[in-house]
């Protein structure tokens, strides 16, 4: 049975999760203003599969994922029950967001994934914990040192009260010095679905199979999906 995304993932991560078939590894899959790290990601399969299928990869336009949370995924709206500016990013849609029949309008898209963590690597805690905590709103913070805090330091205390796991590659081998906070999502925004996004263009990328997305930027271009929307001809051309 297919998970729902984002999944609640509601234990702390470990790194026996590293060698499992739980998580995966995205280098560079964590991002969000001003910060990078790696991403530990649990992926939706099928909406992946659906997506290369008819040639979609990430979504990245708040605009238009901030239409998608508005509407039920796989149930049919009236499109006169939808506002002027939902139906001009509708009609913009590329192939794979929507399906249009006259009157009516069917969200097909779901987030390809959920990162579940962000991962810092780095030699000192200081600038990696500051690092990891920009990924706070969205995933669990790890962080993985070189070597293990000396005797007396902070790192410990300061880790603990700020939600961070700290991990130590010592001997070829990552242990656990203290658990990350679990992460409790209160709210499901745009910003943490453009997240999960961000984080499938960068596993695209890196398993070399980067799909064509005209949905990647906050832009309107015309597409066949026009049929959404009675704007369409005042749509501009791209």
């Amino acid at each position: 049975m297919t998970a729902m995304h984002p999944v609640a993932w509601s234990r702390p991560l470990t790194p026996t999760d590293l060698g499992s078939h739980a998580v995966t590894v995205v280098e560079g899959g964590a991002r969000t203003a001003g910060g990078h790290a790696d991403a530990l990601v649990v992926a939706d399969t099928s909406e992946q599969q659906r997506r290369t299928a008819c040639g979609l990869g990430e979504v990245t336009s708040l605009g238009l994922l901030d239409v998608m949370m508005n509407l039920p995924l796989c149930t049919p709206v009236r499109t006169r029950d939808m506002n002027i500016e939902s139906l001009a990013r509708l009609a913009a849609a590329p192939e794979g967001i929507v399906r249009c029949e006259e009157g009516w309008v069917t969200r097909l898209l779901s987030p390809p994934l959920t990162v579940v963590a962000a991962i810092v690597r780095g030699t000192g805690w200081r600038r990696s914990a500051g690092q990891v905590g920009r990924f706070a709103p969205f995933a669990q913070q790890v962080v993985i040192l070189d070597r293990v805090p000396a005797r007396g330091s902070a790192v410990i205390w300061e880790a603990q009260l700020a939600g961070i796991g700290v991990w130590v590659f010592v001997g070829g081998q990552v242990i656990e010095l203290v658990a990350p906070e679990p992460f409790a999502r209160r709210f499901w925004k745009p910003a943490g679905w453009r997240f999960a996004e961000r984080a499938y263009r960068a596993q695209l990328i890196s398993s070399g199979r980067r799909e064509s997305s005209p949905a990647s930027a906050d832009r309107r271009s015309r597409t066949g999906t026009a049929v959404c929307s009675p704007l369409q001809p005042a749509l501009p051309s791209m």
